[in-house]
């Protein structure tokens, strides 16, 4: 190789293979064996070992008609030695993994109400597939997270359409999830096996607020405008476990998504809503231009759990 390396005081002509060269010299003692094992003549290579002491300014070895051995700074530019050329096939090593995507950084932005599915999946598997990237999950509004994807704060995010702005960015659509309404346990609905949503005109709404961008709050305004009203709001929160203890506690109900019927919270019951079925839609979202190097392994993952989890979707509605 023809990398050069630098000593205390002055730049030197030390090239890589005089490091492999004097390894195996130090660990043979013995420039026949060493040459043997490098697969080179002997005259050549103690002549590079000889080069590499005028070079560094010191003694290497003390050699006699009978033996030879390390001198003291043979032995501590050993261990010096060593120590770069495991540096270097580190650095060989972790290049590589880069290319592939297998190390690194990438945000992941979420909307809480895809939280309980999809999201938790994917990371879990991301991290158990690619254990040396460091990836990070913030909890983030939709807008917000168009907004942070604009300016590269995050390198993918899931979101709920329709986004605000989708310049330079790339949008797919993974999951449809029908939504389910949340009632508290002694409501007057909740003997009824499903509801329809026209029949929610009089009720109080907890949602996220609107200044958050929340893709769950505009969906659901649409629903109910789709009904034929404007929906009471009260109590507003970004974290769907508050909205469940509101709902518990009797202050209104919610429209969320199905998947939320894996967080059993006392006090309130899920309920379908009649037919035709009311979806959210989940998305992915990344920049166009100059994604993460590691994003093309978390969609693959993401589109792996997006499959199956639609499959078992399907299945539960034909049962």
């Amino acid at each position: 190789m023809g990398t050069s390396l630098v000593s205390v005081g002055k730049m030197t002509n030390i090239e890589l293979r005089h490091l492999h060269y004097f390894i195996a010299v130090a660990e043979e003692l013995n420039f026949g064996r060493a040459a043997e094992r490098l697969h080179i003549a002997q005259p050549p290579l103690t002549r590079q070992i000889r080069r590499l002491e005028e070079e560094l300014g010191v003694e290497l070895f003390h050699r006699t008609t009978r033996r030879m051995e390390l001198t003291q700074a043979g032995q501590v530019y050993l261990g010096e030695a060593r120590r770069v050329l495991a540096q270097i096939q580190e650095g060989i090593v972790m290049a590589r993994l880069a290319s592939r995507g297998e190390v690194g950084r990438l945000v992941v932005g979420f909307e809480g109400s895809s939280a309980y599915d999809i999201v938790p999946l994917s990371v879990k598997a991301f991290r158990e597939r690619f254990p040396r990237v460091n990836l990070t999950v913030c909890e983030m509004a939709t807008g917000d997270q168009v907004k942070a994807l604009q300016c590269d704060r995050i390198g993918v995010g899931f979101v709920v359409p329709p986004l605000s702005d989708t310049r330079n960015l790339m949008v797919e659509t993974i999951l449809r999830e029908p939504l389910v309404v949340a009632l508290p346990q002694t409501h007057t609905l909740s003997d009824q096996p499903e509801v329809s949503v026209a029949n929610l005109k009089d009720e109080t709404f907890i949602i996220c607020p609107r200044h958050h961008q929340c893709g769950l709050y505009d969906r659901m305004i649409s629903v109910c405008h789709q009904a034929g009203f404007s929906p009471k709001l009260t109590q507003e929160t970004n974290e769907i476990q508050n909205i469940l203890g509101f709902v518990a506690a009797g202050l209104g109900i919610a429209l969320l998504p199905a998947s939320v019927r894996y967080l059993q919270r006392a006090g309130v019951i899920y309920l379908p809503l009649q037919q035709p079925t009311v979806e959210l839609e989940l998305a992915i979202a990344w920049r166009r231009e100059n994604p993460s190097l590691m994003l093309p392994a978390f969609l693959e993952i993401v589109r792996e759990f997006a499959h199956q989890i639609s499959d078992q979707n399907n299945y539960l509605t034909t049962e």
